[in-house]
């Protein structure tokens, strides 16, 4: 195993859980905005951070994976 990688992919997942709960802080207040204010500006930024939850998983278990399958 390679502990390298191991450490990448945890660095990754660590933005990937940050980046779900920004997203969803943001999708909240967004939505809320839209409801009391016609603001969109936190739907928008939420709604941005959504494919960078899947980059940042994606990323995260390929580099663990890779890790510990490697040839």
């Amino acid at each position: 195993m390679n502990k390298e990688k191991i450490v990448q992919g945890g660095m990754w997942l660590s933005g990937f859980s940050m980046s779900v709960f920004l997203s969803a802080i943001t999708l909240y207040a967004g939505f809320n905005n839209v409801r009391k204010a016609d603001d969109y500006t936190f739907l928008v930024i939420g709604l941005l951070l959504i494919p960078v939850i899947f980059f940042c998983a994606y990323k995260g278990f390929k580099l663990i994976l890779d890790s510990i399958f490697e040839d």
